[in-house]
């Protein structure tokens, strides 16, 4: 029952994760700007979190596969212009 928000564009939030696979859960609603996902760096592309109609929570918005299994950062960088949010991340 956990969510991170953030409605200043250019905010990142930063963990480390152990696995060889992470998915990104966030909502998606009318207004909601855009986040971009990093791992270790490295751009895996920018989701748009608006939608038109009702709120959708906790979507899978983003899937990064075959990494080497190990250590990683990722960082989930609100890209604007609305406020974004961020229901989990699930590491594999």
């Amino acid at each position: 029952n956990d969510l991170t928000t953030s409605s200043t564009t250019g905010t990142t939030w930063t963990s480390t994760f152990t696995g060889s696979a992470v998915t990104v859960y966030a909502p998606k609603q009318s207004g909601a700007g855009k986040i971009e996902v990093q791992i270790d760096g490295q751009s895996q592309g920018t989701v748009d979190l608006s939608n038109t109609g009702a709120r959708q929570p906790q979507q899978a918005v983003s899937s990064v596969t075959g990494l080497t299994a190990g250590d990683h950062t990722i960082s989930i960088i609100n890209r604007g212009p609305g406020s974004v949010a961020v229901d989990a991340i699930v590491v594999h």
